[in-house]
């Protein structure tokens, strides 16, 4: 009779219970749908996993999805507490949006699940029966600077298209919140799109969940659905702004202008505008964080002539108040800055858990770039003033800004603003 030396077992035992333990699995999945089954590039695609809880202590504690590719990769973290020892029905849906043309596959993985799925599930096709609507980026959509009907909409294309559009942003019950009049014959490389906002509409004051569509053809067509998650308050802690000063005829008018801008009391920028026989309007540039304000404009000498208004526009040259200077200067003129987001933190959001841009301080300037790979857009550098000294537009991801003296500059691109030391070689 042969016999076994239990000594000789042990060490057996002991690996096949660790690999018992690390095999442990919490969520299996028996199937993948795609829906619509048949999706196009206008359709939001949906993908969910169904399959079975291995108890009812089981729960998916962490899920996300990025796109690599042609590669839709899910990551599931499932986790375990105490239960009864039953199989549990679950499904985990991710919305995916809407996706270019081409043969997609399904990648999952994680920790504690299973992918049993069947291989052909792991496959879907995407038709091009609509526009291509991966050639449109949504930089941001945000209050208007000025006022709190409007919505503004900014956005990049990798080419010229889709005519005659017209945005609506929906909640995610499905009520209109702002709609755009068309105005513009198509959507061109850069563009800025004003949404009057529904009388009728109620907006949280913090990021929400909605919906952006794109009609065409003075809204005889919808183009393209991006199911979005909106803070129309910016992530910056304040906006680029542009008071101006112009004649608009009557005569040349020849001088400085002091203008100053306060809040409340307190003076928060002022300067000077120069009007000579050859240029007969004069900006500025600053930042300022939404609140209220006010803006007046002196002369420094007697009156020479013509019609001056003084007022401001923004970075997407969208304009506020006008007042028009008379011969016995005016009071303040008062505007509001995002007047909707002056009681959430002056706009500031959370933090990203990546930022939009990356600022390098290298030896022949300040290299920009994006850190996924996405396309830059326009680029702005302003001195500590506020003054604009250089911009630019990156079609790729990146964009070398060339500052002619060292300082603290601000960097805006992608709705964001940062500030960066330079030193000039």
């Amino acid at each position: 009779m042969r016999t076994i030396r239990p000594a000789l077992l042990l060490p057996g035992l002991l690996i096949l219970a660790s690999l018992s333990a690390t095999a442990q699995t919490y969520f299996y999945i028996h199937s993948i749908a795609v829906e619509p089954a048949q999706p196009t590039n206008m359709d939001v695609i949906t993908i969910a996993l169904n399959g079975d809880l291995s108890s009812t202590g089981s729960s998916i504690s962490d899920a996300s999805w990025e796109l690599a590719g042609n590669t839709v990769h899910i990551t599931l973290t499932a986790t375990n507490d105490i239960g009864m020892d039953i199989l549990v029905p679950h499904t985990e849906e991710f919305v995916i949006g809407t996706l270019p043309t081409g043969t997609y596959n399904i990648l999952v993985d994680g920790a504690f699940i299973d992918d049993s799925a069947p291989i052909p599930q792991h496959v879907f096709e995407v038709s091009g029966e609509g526009p291509d609507c991966s050639v449109l980026t949504v930089e941001s959509i945000r209050w208007s600077s000025f006022t709190d009907t409007a919505i503004v909409v900014h956005l990049t294309s990798t080419e010229i298209g889709f005519s005659y559009p017209g945005f609506v942003l929906l909640s995610d019950q499905g009520d209109t919140l702002a709609v755009e009049t068309p105005d513009l014959f198509a959507i061109g490389m850069e563009s800025t799109h004003i949404l009057r906002v529904h009388p009728d509409a109620t907006f949280p004051t913090g990021p929400f969940n909605a919906t952006l569509h794109l009609w065409t053809g003075f809204f005889s067509e919808l183009a393209c659905t991006w199911p979005i998650t909106v803070n129309l308050c910016p992530a910056q802690e304040c906006v680029m702004v542009n008071p101006y000063l112009q004649n608009t005829g009557g005569a040349i008018a020849i001088g400085t202008f002091t203008w100053t801008i306060r809040n409340g009391a307190d003076i928060i920028a002022t300067g000077q505008f120069e009007l000579t026989d050859l240029q007969q309007m004069d900006q500025v540039s600053i930042c300022l964080a939404p609140g209220n304000y006010s803006m007046s404009v002196l002369p420094d000498q007697e009156p020479t002539g013509g019609q001056l208004s003084f007022g401001l526009f923004d970075e997407w040259h969208m304009a506020g108040p006008v007042t028009y200077l008379a011969s016995v200067p005016p009071g303040d003129a008062p505007f509001s800055i995002l007047e909707s987001c002056s009681s959430v933190g002056n706009g500031i959001g959370t933090v990203q858990a990546e930022p939009e841009f990356i600022v390098t301080s290298t030896a022949d300037g300040l290299l920009v770039s994006t850190p996924t790979g996405n396309r830059l857009g326009q680029v702005r550098l302003y001195d500590s003033r506020g003054t604009l000294v250089e911009s630019g537009t990156g079609m790729g991801d990146r964009i070398l800004l060339t500052p002619s003296s060292s300082g603290v500059h601000l960097v805006q691109a992608r709705g964001y603003i940062q500030r960066v030391a330079f030193i000039a070689p």
